[in-house]
Formats: C-alpha cells, structure tokens, sequence
C-alpha cells in the first residue's frame, strides 16, 4: 500500500513540474529555472528512496531541498505570504531529513507528501504574483 502511495506521488510530482512549466514563457538568461532544475532532480530521489526502502537517497533529496530553501536564489520575492510558503516549505524539507534519519519510512513519506503540497502551493502562489506584476 505504501509503494502504491509512493508511485502515485512519484507520478504526480512528475506530472506537477510538467503542468507548472507548461504555462511558464521561455526564461532569460540568468534565471533561476537551472536552480529550480536542480530542486527537481533532488526531489526526484525522494520517491525513488522511499519506494525502495533506500534512506539515503531520501536523505540526500532532503538535505539538499533544505540547503537550496535557505540559499539567496530561492528568494523570488520578499511578499509575506511568499516567505510564509517558503519558510514552510523549508520546515517539512527538514522534518523529512529528520524522518530519513530516524528510517522512519511512514514518517517520511508523509513528510514528503507535506514537502511536495507546500511546494505546490508556494509555485501556484509565486506564478499568481508573476501574473499580477508584482
């Protein structure tokens, strides 16, 4: 049931990026989609350590989401509500490094199914402010 659940958010992380980059315009030079490309290759660990009982891939993903949240580029905007959703993102990128720590692998799978609804909602948020000009 557990590997089932794991595929299933494998396959919806996978099918997010896809829908979140479709309606993005080709980006400029110096940009930070090659560091969000980076955010997604550590996230795609994730699954694939969990679905094999694998920590440390787990705690690879996890540790390098947590490095990349608190780094300058991150930091897309200084809106509050930005910030919170960032902050937040943070917090479960480092409660799944605790829970892949711990081999507590319900423990991290729920942590990473927090992980990827925080990010959802942080990128839904920063392409509403994009659209919006701020």
């Amino acid at each position: 049931m557990i590997l089932a659940a794991v595929g299933a958010i494998a396959v919806a992380t996978g099918g997010l990026w896809y829908v979140c980059r479709a309606d993005e315009p080709p980006s400029p030079k110096g940009s930070v989609r090659p560091f969000m490309r980076m955010k997604l290759e550590a996230s795609n660990k994730i699954p694939e350590g969990l679905a094999t009982d694998d920590f440390r891939l787990v705690r690879e993903g996890a540790q390098t989401l947590h490095k990349m949240s608190s780094a300058e580029k991150w930091r897309v905007s200084n809106d509050v509500l930005y910030r919170q959703y960032s902050a937040e993102f943070s917090r479960d990128a480092e409660r799944l490094l605790e829970k892949a720590n711990e081999r507590n692998l319900d423990g991290a799978t729920l942590a990473w199914v927090e992980c990827t609804m925080s990010c959802v909602r942080c990128h839904k948020y920063a392409r509403s402010i994009k659209i919006a000009g701020h």
